[in-house]
């Protein structure tokens, strides 16, 4: 019998029972839809948390949390990197780039122009050479080249202000603009001595890139480290000590395969480490074990629907007897018998899985523009959406529900389809139909 003969075979008798294989074709579509749209909530709760994690560094960096067997009252000096420390980080493989970083104990008084204000906290000195492969990036504007060059926060000319016009921030680019930079040594209130201050005239030649979130206001000032010489005299003796030590220190890893390698070199070496990749791999091991949950519980949906599949495949053999014995008679094969029905249940299996896979990728594109529209309107911050992926469908997805149920259709018609070889010629002749 050949493949052709089968399909229409097939056809002719779906065409006698069109309610009941609608109904089963629809239970089998219900099943497939609840299997991938309960997996693709364990998915897109995973890409959400992904691209928070990683909104925050860069998936490359390592940040360095001291050494592991620094006792808590240790002093300041030993809790800073030296230069050996640093060309030690440096000399590992696959290292791009060792940032360091220091800020000082002083605040800062910024002014461009008539436009001025002030922050409780100094500009952040770097060796700028090593940020360029860092995590610096620019929205405009270049990297400084020399102590007299800075870069500011991408929200930095926002808390510019007229003295006479404070509602009135400033206005236009500040890209090659002169900024004076006043640092002033913290007092004690019970000294009175004037407050001492150093001021540094400056030119904006770089803009940082704009934070990730709304509600991040980035008015950092950013200056080479040599910049720090210019502040001596007004230092206290701990914040002397940054001449040739650094407070913070990330390493750039050349590629994301090679983070968890350099990690594992540095705390090997007796330093506390964190990456992002480190916090990836545990959120994506979390988030295995919560989507086989959901496939699990969505194949059972799909088991529910296999049941029709069984119960249909039945009756059709049983309503079939006499054909089945005819086609024995002539010659058929139990191969090509049963091979028939395996056809049909694949059938029901395939258009099943098809509708309920795009009946899915509606509900999961529902989902994620009506549920933020509403959780947006019960935020008490109107000015920042709510930004999240409630459904995710990725391709793997889609191949395994597919997997799962045209594999549990084919299943559940075997049985019958067996039956339907075992059945006597001359019993099925005779049957009055």
């Amino acid at each position: 019998m050949k493949w052709k003969d089968k399909y229409r075979f097939v056809k002719q008798n779906m065409k006698k029972n069109k309610s009941r294989l609608f109904m089963t074709i629809l239970a089998t579509a219900m099943g497939c839809c609840f299997l991938v749209v309960l997996a693709s909530i364990g998915f897109g709760f995973q890409q959400s948390l992904t691209e928070q994690i990683t909104s925050y560094g860069k998936i490359t960096e390592i940040s360095i949390y001291g050494k592991t067997n620094q006792a808590e009252s240790a002093n300041y000096a030993s809790s800073l990197y030296s230069k050996e420390q640093v060309a030690f980080f440096e000399s590992l493989p696959h290292v791009e780039a060792v940032v360091r970083q220091n800020d000082v104990n002083l605040t800062s008084k910024y002014a461009v122009g008539d436009y001025a204000f002030e922050i409780d906290r100094s500009p952040v000195f770097t060796f700028m050479e090593t940020e360029k492969n860092g995590k610096l990036e620019l929205s405009e504007g270049r990297f400084p080249e020399n102590e007299h060059e800075v870069i500011v926060g991408y929200n930095f000319a926002e808390f510019l202000l007229m003295p006479s016009k404070p509602e009135q921030p400033y206005q236009g680019s500040l890209l090659n603009q002169k900024i004076d930079i006043t640092l002033l040594q913290p007092v004690n209130a019970n000294q009175k001595a004037a407050q001492q201050s150093v001021q540094l005239h400056a030119t904006v030649v770089g803009v940082l890139k704009q934070p990730p979130k709304e509600w991040l206001k980035d008015k950092t000032v950013v200056m080479d480290e040599k910049a720090l010489q210019s502040f001596v005299p007004i230092l206290s003796e701990e914040d002397k000590l940054l001449s040739d030590r650094y407070q913070n220190v990330l390493v750039y890893a050349d590629d994301m395969q090679n983070v968890s390698g350099i990690a594992d070199k540095i705390r090997e070496a007796g330093y506390n480490v964190y990456s992002v990749v480190n916090e990836l791999n545990k959120v994506d091991a979390i988030f295995m074990f919560v989507k086989l949950g959901l496939l699990f519980v969505g194949a059972i949906a799909v088991l529910i629907a296999a049941i029709g599949i069984y119960n249909t495949m039945t009756m059709a053999v049983t309503e079939r007897t006499q054909d089945i014995g005819i086609m024995k008679a002539i010659g058929a094969s139990p191969s090509s018998i049963r091979s028939i029905f395996l056809l049909e249940s694949s059938f029901i299996g395939v258009v099943g899985t098809l509708i309920g896979t795009l009946v899915a990728f509606l509900v999961s594109y529902a989902a994620n523009k009506i549920i933020p529209v509403i959780l947006s309107s019960q935020n008490e911050n109107k000015e920042e959406a709510f930004n999240f992926v409630f459904s995710y469908i990725p391709f793997t997805l889609i191949w395994v529900s597919a997997a799962i149920s045209i594999g549990i259709a084919i299943l559940s018609g075997m049985r019958p389809a067996r039956r339907a070889t075992e059945i006597d010629v001359l019993q099925a002749l005779r049957r009055d139909i």
